[in-house]
């Protein structure tokens, strides 16, 4: 279902783009082709930089368990006794 709304959101953002560029050489066009090949080349930057950060490592997850050891944890949830006043 996530790549359902990546593929309409996306598609959406693609037809978009294709429309202005469109519109973009229908008016200007010389100076147009320089505006899109740097969209392009800010796009591939962006999505380089998306696969990077989508592949970097992320903290471990620690299932909760019967004992609730994950409450023990140094970055454990606050309680009443950690709020300010208290």
């Amino acid at each position: 279902m996530n790549y359902l709304w990546f593929f309409v959101v996306a598609g959406g953002a693609a037809l978009l783009g294709i429309a202005l560029a469109f519109g973009m050489i229908k008016q200007d066009g010389r100076r147009s082709i320089a505006a899109i090949a740097g969209a392009s080349v800010v796009a591939i930057g962006a999505l380089g930089l998306g696969l990077y950060v989508a592949s970097a490592p992320t903290a471990p997850l620690r299932a909760s368990d019967r004992e609730g050891s994950q409450s023990r944890l140094p970055a454990a949830p606050t309680t009443e006794k950690d709020l300010p006043g208290k």
